[in-house]
């Protein structure tokens, strides 16, 4: 019983003030006085009653008390309005002692008590030694009596006990010096008191204490004073030495100082015969002592408890019905369910439970139970006592989820490593130039870097993969989308340039200019990775789900996404500037494929981050890796496909598009000079002069323009592409000399150190100047020396 009502005399103060060492849980408490009356016990019981909260249910009482305050305590719950009849446990001072129930009065309050009796066996000759005992205690022992205990030689006197001569008066129920009638009964007594073996070993125990104390022989004791006897002594030889029974018993004191006691445990209720004697003898009682149990000391000193619950009969709330099998209930509190603790609210009985994680287990004692969570990796046992280790689980490279991002990488990566073999190869010739061979080298090796990022991203997680994973593809978009941005905005600087006054040759359009910028570009993302890195350190994150452990690197989707956005600010800015330049020549149709790559782009980005967002759950983690993998390696396949396949094809199908063709300038004009830009005084073009350009593109198509309006040959000169060779027709040539002054771009391109070409009237040479390695008008410019022709 987890809650007891306890009332009890200022006899067993010891046992209560050793309730906390031996774990007893009591409600309340109330001492009763040794002269207690029935009212007053009756005050006592109400009071605990009161004192109890309406939310605890005790319907227990433990009695430590008298047998005379026990018949008191039957009585006083009897007078008191209960709506359940208590479960009365007493002490062994109730025991099986008839005289504690009141027949016909207190029977039924005491069905269903519980008493303790301590086991004993009737001494040796104790009932033919008790009853010779007679009121003359000056008289020797009775004759008969003596001839088996002592020596008939010597005499033995009766010791004397003042109250003998009472007890004998009580018992008969007359007076000693009234008459001799009184003195010629006879003591006739065998139903023993369960303590009389107890008084008994306790006078041998002394008796052979004291015969140990004085060496003693088996007949003597020599030197005999009983004022020269060391009480201290004498107690640590009682406690110390083993005693001999008459029964061959042996007692000894443990390290308590107690005899171990056994316990019989008796169960108070209506006899099963009590319908068919009740006939039989009126004086029979109808209720009996039941033995149900046993407790008793071990040789390690450890309780042991034998208890029938099922043969216990207990009360029952039923008036007609005073007893019944159902087990009472007797907490303020219920008992915790597996994997909850117990949160103590004021004494040690009452609690209230409180549920672990489902990741902790239960550990200490009853009083002091905690959750305690397992170990990363961990899981706790279906009874919540113990952890065991989960099984690992990661995406596998030879799974479905693993082989699609796989093959896509490697595919990949061996296109651009073909790629990279062309370009190296065919490094001289026109087409590659034109591209800006550095910016294409940077682009494709941050192509490679995307799809190399499968690989890690698929590995068991790990230390090393989580900080390559977050600078790796960072740092592939990066490369990639910087490069494309700076080719953009070179192209766009270029045409932008030709629109304004003064058409000034733009700024930063050099091969290493364009490579510095490029770099800048990179190194920004760089930096930005390396933040991420300080700000949260990576480390591989154990996530329990449905009972597994999921390994993933420690990735908060909020600040990947935030580590991309400079590289989505690349993609959007060179969309801006794809749809800028979408209307410039033919020949520079390259802008076309860089729009192409910005849009699908932006596309993938836009169906990438709802999946990326939704399948970051723990549940759809081979889903979200997956996506990721896949994702990185599209955008690197459509930068790949669009800005490198028109190239290679043709350089590998058509390479007679991929050489220059012959420059033929035939004119009868006057020498003068090429230079930035090329001054036309107002005797050079006049609106008779008809003059015919051949317009080659790169693609090896040429046309020719024939127009006689100066201002219409310049807008066709600065919409031409690398190539131009113009030839006037002398025949009807004449001269205005009221023409205003003209500027013509330089548009004339060669690579060759000398371009030649005869005519009947005279030899047009090309002097070499410096150029750039890009022939397109994107990438060259003139450095100012002479062009003579």
């Amino acid at each position: 019983f987890k809650r007891l009502l306890k009332v009890s005399t200022q006899l067993d103060d010891e046992i209560y003030s050793n309730k906390k060492q031996q774990q007893i849980c009591i409600a309340d408490e109330q001492r009763l006085k040794r002269d207690a009356s029935v009212q007053d016990i009756k005050s006592v019981i109400q009071t605990m009653i009161d004192s109890v909260k309406s939310d605890v249910q005790v319907s227990v009482y433990v009695l430590f008390v008298t047998k005379e305050d026990a018949r008191k305590i039957l009585q006083a719950v009897k007078l008191i309005s209960i709506t359940h009849r208590p479960v009365l446990i007493a002490s062994d001072a109730w025991g099986k002692e008839s005289s504690v129930v009141i027949q016909g009065d207190t029977d039924e309050i005491a069905v269903g008590a519980l008493t303790l009796e301590l086991i004993s066996i009737q001494p040796v000759n104790f009932d033919r030694y008790f009853n010779a005992l007679k009121p003359d205690t000056d008289k020797e022992y009775d004759e008969e009596y003596l001839e088996d205990q002592v020596n008939p030689n010597e005499k033995y006197m009766l010791p004397r006990n003042p109250w003998f001569n009472e007890f004998w008066e009580h018992r008969f129920g007359c007076r000693l010096y009234s008459g001799d009638e009184c003195r010629e009964h006879q003591l006739n007594e065998t139903n023993w008191d369960s303590k009389l073996q107890f008084i008994v070993d306790a006078t041998y125990v002394f008796a052979q204490a004291l015969h140990m104390y004085f060496n003693c022989t088996t007949s003597t004791c020599y030197n005999v004073s009983l004022n020269s006897i060391n009480g201290t002594k004498l107690f640590k030889l009682i406690l110390e030495k083993p005693f001999s029974m008459p029964d061959f018993r042996q007692i000894q004191f443990n390290s308590e100082r107690f005899v171990p006691g056994h316990y019989r445990i008796y169960n108070y209720r209506r006899s099963d015969s009590s319908s068919s004697s009740s006939s039989l003898d009126t004086n029979a009682s109808p209720y009996e002592y039941v033995s149900v149990g046993e407790w008793k000391v071990g040789r390690n000193e450890t309780g042991q408890l034998n208890l029938a619950i099922d043969s216990i009969v207990w009360p029952s709330t039923n008036i007609h019905n005073p007893s019944s099998k159902i087990i009472p209930i007797s907490r303020c509190s219920e008992p915790c369910r597996v994997g909850e603790v117990k949160q103590f609210q004021g004494d040690s009985c009452c609690w209230v439970c409180t549920l672990c994680n489902d990741t902790s287990i239960v550990v200490g004692a009853e009083k002091q139970e905690r959750c305690e969570p397992c170990s990363i990796g961990y899981w706790p046992t279906v009874n919540r006592t113990a952890c065991y280790k989960l099984d690992e689980t990661y995406i596998e490279l030879f799974t479905v989820q693993a082989m699609v991002p796989i093959s896509l990488s490697i595919i990949g990566n061996l296109l651009t490593l073909f790629v990279v073999i062309v370009f190296y190869q065919k490094r001289t010739t026109p087409i590659v130039k034109a591209s800006g061979k550095e910016l294409c080298f940077i682009m494709l090796a941050g192509i490679h870097l995307c799809y190399s990022m499968t690989l890690p991203i698929l590995l068991k997680p790990h230390i090393i993969t989580c900080i390559i994973q977050r600078v790796g593809i960072g740092l592939g978009f990066a490369m990639m989308y910087a490069a494309l941005l700076t080719k953009t905005n070179c192209i766009a600087r270029i045409f932008a340039s030709t629109k304004k006054q003064g058409r000034l040759r733009p700024q930063y359009i050099s091969p290493n200019s364009q490579l510095f910028i490029c770099t800048c570009l990179i190194m920004v993302q760089v930096l930005l990775s390396l933040l991420w890195l300080a700000y949260e350190h990576p480390y591989v994150d154990y996530i329990i789900d449905d009972r597994l452990v999921i390994l993933k690197c420690q990735m908060n989707k909020h600040s990947f996404l935030f580590s991309l956005t400079y590289n989505v600010l690349l993609v959007l800015i060179c969309t801006m500037y794809a749809i800028r330049t979408r209307k410039v020549p033919e020949n520079f149709n390259e802008t076309k494929f860089i729009g192409f790559t910005c849009y699908t782009t932006c596309i993938l980005w836009l169906a990438f981050l709802p999946i990326y967002f939704t399948a970051y759950e723990t549940s759809r983690h081979q889903i979200h890796i997956t996506t990721l993998c896949v994702t990185i390696s599209l955008c690197a396949t459509v930068a790949l496909a669009c800005l490198f396949t028109p190239k290679v094809y043709i350089i590998l199908v058509h390479p007679e598009k991929n050489m220059r063709l012959a420059k033929q300038l035939k004119a009868q004009v006057s020498s003068f000079k090429f230079t930035s830009h090329l001054p036309v005084s107002k005797n050079f073009i006049s609106n008779d002069q008809m003059t015919n350009y051949d317009i080659s593109s790169s693609d090896g198509q040429s046309k020719s323009v024939v127009s006689n309006d100066a201002e219409e040959q310049y807008h066709l000169l600065v919409s031409a592409s690398k190539t131009v060779s113009f030839k006037t027709l002398p025949d009807d040539s004449k001269i205005i000399n009221d023409k205003p002054k003209q500027k013509i771009p330089t548009i004339i391109t060669t690579s060759d150190a000398e371009d030649c070409l005869n005519n009947e009237k005279q030899t047009l040479k090309l002097k070499k100047y410096p150029y750039e390695d890009n022939d397109s008008l994107n990438s060259n410019s003139l450095q100012g020396e002479d062009i003579m022709i």
